[in-house]
């Protein structure tokens, strides 16, 4: 019997015990506990722990507020988790069975949240290390991964567009549960956290139907997309795609030439994002997932670019405080390059995706964008520094190929964002400076 004291702060702290065939908590549990300490609770929701394990994770829902139901193949865990809950004195009535995906798993009705702390040691044929309960609980066995396994039980259940799935995932080096199984099953995936350990990374990864199901309005022409989405005022994720747009803007209203066969598309967010996120860096956010979607680069702050820097697309966001406009952030991609003869150097994602059409263009660039600004009520936002990081990932790849930029006179080295989405260089006369006008700054380098 293995004894753990695990504490959280600002929760509590739990003594745990761990018969020998049973996971204890490890850095993943631990790592997946203070995750779920973010959650924001709501009353009369219901959780169920897939896998508990000794019954830490159980333990902190519980500590926190949380009706949850818990399971676990191996008999031993669910007699660890009860005599856990019990010694440690935690309140409510919670139901632990022995269960799993194994034995037609059975979500008890009421439950939004699911969690799993997913196996991932990879078992060799001639591995004989782990006895036949500790290898179902503890090794990825099937094809497509304990989390494909789960995915397929969800998608044959009808009524999963109000259902919150969180897993803890290995995802460097890759194992058989992999997060894009799931996006292209029309979930949007949010890492809620992460952590290296060894040579291996550790993410708890959110999971939800994009728009909790709610289909995209889809037109076939319009004059303007970010005119078309004010006209849609129910629903928390509005977004309107257009076939053909006619009149659409870029910045300071200057024409936005659409080519049909692109993606024209608006997202109406509601306004008080804006408390949270500043259009600097919702701008920047949202191109680099259209960026990373296409294969594409990203040119501070918002072109979609080729490595040539020929410009496939671009982002607008317009805000504002009533909540019938709220914030509408715009894209426009072209599927094609446009020919040499209008004097413009732009290019298509045909050139980095293929032969794809733009429905499911438009469905990959909905997820991602989902990933960072819909609400899920439970699940945190992602903080301005992550937003921040993720949107200089993006843009670093140009610079790293020899891109530079002039400011004035001055050769200046770009080195990051901040959390306003303004440019941070150095090298300049006058010291290091933020920038926020990009029509003071000009790039070259590219080839």
């Amino acid at each position: 019997m293995t004894r753990s004291k695990v504490s959280l702060e600002g929760v509590g702290e739990w003594d745990v015990f761990s018969p020998p065939t049973v996971y204890p908590p490890r850095e993943d549990s631990l790592l997946l506990c203070r995750v779920v300490s973010e959650f924001t609770l709501i009353p009369g929701v219901k959780a169920l722990e897939i896998g508990c394990g000794s019954g830490i994770v159980t333990m902190v829902l519980a500590t926190l507020g949380w009706e949850v139901s818990a399971c676990d193949l191996n008999p031993y865990a669910v007699s660890a988790t009860r005599g856990n809950m019990e010694s440690n004195g935690i309140p409510g009535s919670q139901r632990i069975i022995e269960s799993g995906m194994g034995e037609n798993l059975a979500i008890p009705e009421g439950t939004r949240l699911i969690i799993w702390n997913l196996p991932y040691l990879e078992r060799k044929d001639d591995d004989d290390e782990f006895e036949k309960i500790e290898e179902m609980a503890w090794s990825d066995i099937p094809e497509n991964g304990w989390g494909g396994e789960l995915l397929n039980f969800l998608d044959s259940q009808h009524n999963v567009n109000d259902l919150l799935v969180v897993m803890a995932m290995k995802t460097e080096p890759e194992g058989k549960s992999k997060v894009v199984d799931w996006e292209r099953r029309g979930w949007t995936a949010r890492t809620l956290g992460s952590e290296r350990f060894g040579e291996e990374k550790i993410e708890i990864v959110g999971f939800w139907k994009t728009g909790a199901g709610h289909t995209p309005t889809i037109i076939d022409t319009c004059s303007s997309t970010m005119e078309e989405v004010m006209e849609i005022s129910d629903g928390d994720w509005v977004r309107v795609m257009s076939k053909i747009q006619t009149n659409g803007r870029g910045r300071k209203n200057s024409q936005w030439i659409s080519k049909e066969g692109g993606v024209f598309a608006t997202w109406k967010l509601e306004s008080k994002l804006i408390d949270e996120f500043s259009p600097g860096i919702l701008q920047t956010s949202v191109g680099s997932i259209v960026s990373t979607v296409l294969g594409a680069e990203l040119k501070w702050p918002n072109d979609i670019i080729n490595h040539k820097g020929e410009k496939m697309g671009g982002v607008l966001v317009e805000s504002s405080n009533d909540d019938l406009s709220g914030i509408r952030i715009g894209i426009g991609i072209n599927r094609f390059g446009f020919s040499r003869e209008e004097k413009i150097l732009a290019c298509g994602w045909e050139e980095t995706l293929g032969k794809v059409d733009a429905e499911e263009v438009f469905n990959r660039v909905d997820r991602g964008i989902s990933s960072i600004f819909e609400k899920t009520e439970v699940f945190p936002l992602p903080s301005k520094e992550s937003l921040s990081i993720k949107s200089w990932a993006s843009l670093s790849k140009s610079l790293s190929r020899g891109v530079t930029a002039r400011l004035g006179n001055e050769v200046v080295r770009p080195s990051g964002l901040n959390e306003l989405g303004e440019l941070r260089v150095t090298g300049c006369s006058t010291g290091n400076v933020n920038i926020g006008d990009l029509d003071i700054i000009d790039w070259f380098g590219y080839r």
